[in-house]
């Protein structure tokens, strides 16, 4: 598969299909492209300007996707490219899922994050979780035990931009698998929260 960037105001952002967002999990871990997703919407494309720190991840992100009107409406008038909203995060599970991945879970507070992960575990029977760990440990914590447990798959739940930048770090130590930034999905999928339209 085959997919390409386009920069709205310098932002990089690929254009894809919800359809086909598990898919291009898959094949970035057959590809061994060990790297961090990140969720491209208005208020990253609005910072990339001015924020270098969050600029620099967003380029070494391997999957900048469509997670806003913001961003879904600059490829079709910037570039006449069709897009939609991308809920990675249920992708990721799905993919997870189907491909029998190693996953390691992080964030929410401690009661959502359990909730979730039984609704995970009941709902994405095939997935073998490596580890989980609600969002307020230590980020070194974190991170070692995501080093020890070796998970193909780490879902990031800690909201923007701090989900990315926690991804950019454990990335650059563990330099395996793909992490993916789940902003408020273990929320939702603990019912605490509901998705926005």
């Amino acid at each position: 598969m085959n997919y390409q960037s386009h920069k709205i105001l310098g932002c990089p952002c690929i254009a894809m299909h919800e359809n086909e967002a598990a898919a291009k999990i898959i094949s970035l871990l057959r590809e061994k492209k060990a790297g961090y997703t990140v969720a491209i919407n208005a208020e990253k494309i609005q910072r990339f300007s001015t924020d270098p720190i969050l600029r620099n991840v967003i380029l070494n992100s391997i999957l900048p996707y469509p997670d806003g009107a913001g961003a879904v409406l600059g490829l079709k008038w910037l570039f006449g490219v069709a897009s939609e909203k991308i809920n990675m995060p249920i992708a990721a599970l799905a993919a997870a899922d189907n491909a029998r991945l190693r996953v390691f879970i992080i964030g929410a507070q401690e009661i959502s994050h359990k909730v979730a992960v039984e609704r995970i575990k009941q709902d994405y029977p095939n997935i073998h979780l490596v580890g989980t760990l609600h969002g307020f440990h230590s980020q070194e914590l974190m991170i070692s035990q995501v080093l020890l447990s070796r998970p193909q798959m780490v879902l990031i739940a800690m909201g923007s931009p701090k989900q990315e930048l926690f991804a950019a770090e454990l990335m650059a130590q563990a330099k395996f698998g793909v992490a993916i930034g789940c902003g408020g999905a273990l929320d939702i999928l603990s019912g605490s929260l509901k998705r926005a339209p």
